[in-house]
């Protein structure tokens, strides 16, 4: 506050001297203004290294959180507060999260062969999918639509399809109070080209998760054929 205040007195105090006609005056309120601006400025940059500071070290110690968290293969978000991770030996898949880099972390915690269907979203839309084949329909269409149903939608729906905001990975999982678990790749208030590096890089990614995923999938799914065939 007393930054602020120091550079609105400092821009009065050159707005004065400009419109002072006596030059001895004009001069001392230009050098009062150009001091008090300068010392705002000083202050304001120390705030922000200072904030900078602290916010590198919380987030330095938000991802050091995550990455303690038992896993054989994991994906860290770029802003330090949520996490993908695969522990094999546990034979469990884990999204976790922190709502900010103080906040406390919670977990949403799954069984391999609990995972019956995986699926990578773009804003909302299905690209690709992956189902155990005990289920013959997929249990996220009925919210979303999936871009098979292109000639359905008509030309502005297909050009913004060139554009993402959001980028992220839904699991169905055998869990009656929380069925859906989300974890997003990508998450902007403004959408970009999919020819973006950013969205290119976050696409990589999640077809990688999207493709470890399918595995764990069907590799339970194999172990379920024969009480299927049984039955």
């Amino acid at each position: 506050m007393k930054t602020v205040f120091l550079l609105l007195l400092g821009i009065i105090y050159l707005f004065l001297a400009n419109a002072m006609e006596a030059m001895l005056i004009k001069k001392t309120y230009f050098l009062i203004g150009i001091a008090l601006v300068t010392v705002g400025t000083i202050r304001y940059i120390k705030w922000k290294y200072h904030t900078y500071k602290i916010m590198t070290e919380l987030k330095r110690a938000s991802e050091e959180e995550l990455n303690n968290i038992p896993h054989t293969h994991s994906t860290i978000a770029s802003n330090g507060l949520q996490a993908l991770l695969l522990n094999e030996h546990t034979k469990t898949l884990l999204v976790a999260m922190k709502e900010d880099w103080e906040a406390e972390l919670t977990k949403k915690e799954v069984q391999f062969n609990e995972i019956y269907e995986v699926a990578i979203m773009e804003d909302g839309h299905i690209i690709a999918r992956t189902s155990n084949g005990l289920f013959n329909e997929s249990l996220l269409e009925e919210d979303h639509r999936s871009l098979g149903d292109e000639e359905e939608m008509d030309d502005d729906e297909l050009e913004e399809i060139e554009e993402v905001s959001q980028l992220a990975i839904k699991l169905v999982v055998d869990n009656i109070t929380a069925p859906i678990i989300e974890y997003a790749f990508l998450e902007l208030e403004d959408a970009i080209s999919k020819e973006d590096d950013t969205y290119q890089e976050a696409m990589e990614l999640c077809e990688q998760w999207f493709q470890k995923i399918s595995i764990i999938i069907k590799r339970y799914e194999l172990e379920r054929v024969p009480i299927r065939r049984w039955q």
